[in-house]
């Protein structure tokens, strides 16, 4: 009985760890951004950094001077989300296509 429910217990790890996604980052070592879309919640589509708007740039180099390594997603047709590196601290952030601020938090 016990060897049963280990057998069961050891195939449902395996089957849910098989199923788990990654989500597409920039590289470590390179300090560059890139700017994805959203084809669903876990799969970023990477589309060119000129469609990000200007006000968007410009607010967020102002805010976060310092930040590496961005990763862009337009969240809809009026928000962006960047997430980021300050040091060694990965922060996330939302913007208006505005450049206006909405909020920022730990990644």
């Amino acid at each position: 009985m016990k060897n049963t429910f280990f057998v069961a217990v050891l195939g449902a790890s395996l089957f849910f760890t098989s199923c788990e996604k990654s989500p597409i980052s920039a590289n470590a070592d390179d300090n560059s951004s890139t700017l994805a879309g959203r084809r669903g919640a876990d799969d970023p589509t990477p589309v060119p950094p000129s469609n990000l708007p200007a006000s968007v740039k410009a607010a967020f180099s102002a805010r976060y001077p310092g930040a590496t390594r961005m990763e862009w997603q337009a969240e809809d047709g009026n928000t962006w989300k960047v997430k980021f590196f300050l040091g060694n601290v990965r922060l996330k952030a939302f913007f208006r296509a505005d450049g206006t601020f909405i909020s920022a938090s730990i990644a």
